[in-house]
């Protein structure tokens, strides 16, 4: 769809300005509820959905490097969520998997938002999914903001 230049860059921020809002009303939803942030509410519910898990395939599932889901897991383990587990097989790796007190919050907490967002990107063509990452990259270089360290949306609030 073509539309003219002022409608395109209008719509562009319009939907960006979705989309963060969604993400930001989803996690000020789950912290005042659950009192947990969404990024942690997305991980407990990725190992709901998983069963146990080494920190690397919770990092692939939820798409994010695995130093960043180290310190997710620290604050879930504290808080009685989750547990470090040694794996049966291979005692040399650690898995996570949720405690009573986990699933009782998988049972009663919204799908994390992120993970919509997930799901819809690998359902489209692989045209389609390439046009989207060569146009969002285009923007992190129009903003010149390729070197900023990222972890989770909204995960400090």
């Amino acid at each position: 769809m073509n539309v003219p230049r002022d409608n395109a860059v209008f719509g562009i921020m319009q939907s960006l300005r979705r989309i963060f809002r969604a993400i930001r009303d989803y996690s000020h939803e789950v912290s005042k509820n659950y009192g947990i942030t969404g990024p942690q509410l997305w991980a407990i519910k990725t190992i709901s959905l998983y069963g146990r898990l080494s920190l690397g395939d919770l990092g692939k599932r939820m798409y994010s490097h695995p130093s960043t889901i180290t310190g997710l897991i620290d604050v879930l383990e504290q808080n009685g969520y989750l547990a470090r587990v040694i794996d049966r097989e291979d005692r040399r790796v650690v898995k996570v998997q949720l405690t009573p007190k986990g699933q009782r919050l998988v049972k009663k907490a919204p799908n994390p938002v992120q993970g919509k967002m997930i799901y819809g990107l690998t359902k489209l063509k692989e045209s389609e999914l390439n046009l989207i990452f060569n146009s969002l990259h285009q923007l992190v270089e129009i903003m010149e903001v390729q070197n900023i360290k990222v972890t989770f949306f909204f995960d400090q609030e």
